[in-house]
């Protein structure tokens, strides 16, 4: 649907640059550009998406903005599918300020936040899944989430969710079809049986095809927001000194007094192009004062959301009740221990640490935080555990947590009308949960999500795209 108002936007970043681009969309775009610009050679007619050199001028007094280049482009072909028009002036956040303030004076008015991108997706040109897509690609930091991102941006996941509506729909065709016409009975005897039998066989392929999709979440997940890892153990065993030994900086603050840490410190590695979250912690054990207990229930809180656990130790030192408290705390988790300060004279005898965590038939990994040494296998640790958890290098992901559960519930109602494909008695029902499953993949594309759904999406996009 066609906007009847104009829009404009700035749509590169604020500060100086090379270049600035200001975009027009609706119907009156060219019409504002033609009144304010000034092409260096006479043109009978602008050609559409042909680039034109120029100045842009204030027709009040006749004086020059800017020199600029400009474009015209006419619908269907446009990002939104308006007339849209661009112009590409010098970097400054003055000349850009000028010609926004140029075209707001003159009657367009400032987009909001994604609106450009909601219109594309309000006349058709692209659906929901890759709407949210562009905002994935101009976030993206790793050649991976690039790669995915585009292949959503493509129509990818699109293309597989029209294919399993495509069959939902002529499955509920002909479930309908029966409620309509049940006198029309199948004369031969078990053929009704063999229907529903078939028709069985027919959702549960659909079933394993948005199942695969789903499974693909926490992949999805690893390569666009990153693997959460939480460095805990228990005070003074070089937590903080690792952290700033992962990321080659110093991110958290480092003293021989114990308890430094007491709140959580984050920061970011990349490993393979995969992100990984690293979080610093306080030290587990018998809190010192109120703010140290704090400190401490955040990190059993942050605990519960971790992908990983690296379980620290102090290797020159033996194995006490409080490392023990810390691999309790990270029961159910994936843990790598890490016997840290490793340039130390190991502790020996009956508490020896490595002897402990050899016990626990967990995966360790020697350091030395000061000195580096052990890094780089902790990093391919780290990776190897991401890879075992499902990392297959998968051409579709699904990457957003909107489509994982609408995808579970598409499942879950086609479960449902599994269970009463093959009685007669219920096609109804049957009927009733297909269109429940179309319902749910609509809402992923966009045909059947709620305004309040397509306003928080779009409102998370910057003004200009």
């Amino acid at each position: 649907m066609m906007k009847e108002d104009t829009i404009c936007a700035v749509s590169t970043a604020v500060g100086e640059g090379g270049i600035g681009v200001v975009r027009l969309s609706g119907p009156e775009a060219h019409a504002l550009l033609r009144s304010v610009f000034r092409p260096r050679r006479s043109v009978k007619a602008f050609a559409s998406h042909r680039l034109y050199l120029g100045f842009i001028f204030d027709p009040d007094t006749g004086a020059d903005v800017d020199e600029t280049f400009a474009v015209f482009m006419r619908p269907p072909r446009t990002y939104t599918r308006e007339s849209m028009a661009e112009v590409y002036t010098h970097g400054g956040p003055a000349a850009q300020k000028a010609v926004i303030g140029l075209f707001t004076r003159l009657g367009t008015r400032l987009a909001e936040p994604g609106e450009f991108t909601r219109r594309a997706f309000e006349n058709g040109r692209i659906d929901l899944a890759q709407a949210e897509s562009v905002l994935d690609i101009i976030q993206s930091e790793t050649a991976e989430e690039l790669a995915s991102a585009l292949a959503h941006v493509k129509g990818a996941l699109s293309g597989r969710l029209s294919a399993a509506k495509s069959a939902i729909t002529a499955l509920l065709a002909e479930v309908e079809a029966e409620i309509d016409f049940p006198d029309e009975e199948l004369d031969e005897p078990g053929a009704a049986t063999e229907v529903g039998a078939a028709r069985v066989s027919r959702i549960d392929a659909v079933r394993r095809d948005i199942a695969a999709l789903a499974a693909t979440y926490e992949e999805g997940r690893a390569v666009t927001r990153g693997v959460d890892v939480l460095i805990a153990g228990r005070r003074n065993v070089g937590k903080s000194s690792l952290l700033n030994a992962l990321v080659g900086s110093d991110r958290a603050i480092v003293t021989p007094i114990p308890g430094t840490t007491r709140d959580l410190v984050e920061d970011r590695l990349r490993i393979n192009g995969v992100k990984f979250i690293l979080t610093d912690t306080a030290g587990l054990g018998a809190p010192a004062d109120t703010i140290e207990q704090e400190g401490m229930d955040r990190v059993r809180k942050k605990m519960a959301e971790a992908d990983i656990v690296l379980w620290v130790l102090d290797a020159s030192r033996p194995y006490t009740d409080e490392d023990e408290e810390v691999w309790r705390a990270a029961a159910g988790k994936t843990v790598i221990a890490v016997l840290n300060k490793s340039d130390l004279p190991p502790a020996a005898g009956p508490d020896e640490p490595a002897a402990a965590v050899a016990a626990k038939d967990v995966r360790s990994v020697a350091t030395c935080a000061l000195d580096g040494s052990g890094i780089d296998a902790l990093k391919g640790a780290l990776y190897e555990v991401f890879a075992a958890r499902g990392h297959k290098g998968a051409a579709l992901l699904v990457t957003n947590v909107r489509h994982r559960d609408a995808l579970l519930a598409t499942d879950a109602a086609l479960a449902r009308a599994s269970a009463c494909a093959d009685r007669e008695d219920r096609a109804e029902l049957c009927a009733f949960e297909l269109r429940d499953a179309l319902f749910h993949l609509g809402v992923i594309t966009g045909e059947t999500a709620a305004e309040e759904v397509l306003a928080e999406i779009f409102s998370r996009f910057c003004i200009g795209k």
